[in-house]
């Protein structure tokens, strides 16, 4: 047993030496730098403020625990503010995008005034108050009423077939 345990020592001060060789995160400090950078650029005091001052405080604790040589957490703080960042920019890209298509839909359907309702025209399929009369068709039409079928007069009021039918060809 005692080959066992050199070898399991042997491991844990291997192990231990490698954790104290963890070179500087200076890479993800400088991208997360940057990427706050690139979000207040992008809008994110305005659009974003809460994932910009996470991701600034993020990279405020990380350049602390680079100067307290704790390596491995200054690393993670690193990219968790590049993160934070990111999504602050992101979130005003798309703020912003959103902005400029409300003003593109606005210069293209400006407001119209309310349109003025179509007049009733006496005539084939009328109503609106005014007396219709089938067998005619709206002026303007390419189409010739048919001669077999005989003009009918709609009661006043558009009321349909009850009431005010009358035939001129048909005597009561």
């Amino acid at each position: 047993m005692g080959w066992r345990a050199g070898a399991v020592l042997t491991v844990s001060l291997g192990l231990a030496a490698c954790a104290g060789d963890v070179p500087p995160p200076t890479a993800e400090l400088g991208a997360a730098s940057q990427a706050v950078l690139a979000a207040e650029q992008a809008g994110a005091p305005r659009f974003a403020p809460v994932e910009l001052q996470s991701a600034r405080d993020k990279l405020a604790a990380a350049d602390t625990a680079m100067r307290e040589d704790k390596r491995t957490e200054a690393r993670r703080l690193a990219e968790q503010a590049r993160a934070d960042a990111e999504l602050a920019a992101a979130r005003s890209q798309r703020a912003l995008t959103q902005e400029a298509a409300g003003v593109v839909r606005q210069q293209a359907n400006p407001p119209q005034a309310a349109a003025p309702a179509a007049p009733s025209t006496p005539g084939y399929g009328s109503s609106g108050g005014t007396a219709g009369t089938l067998g005619t068709l709206p002026s303007g039409s390419s189409y010739a009423a048919p001669s077999t079928v005989p003009p009918t007069t709609l009661a006043p009021g558009g009321a349909g077939w009850g009431g005010g039918y009358s035939n001129p060809e048909i005597r009561p």
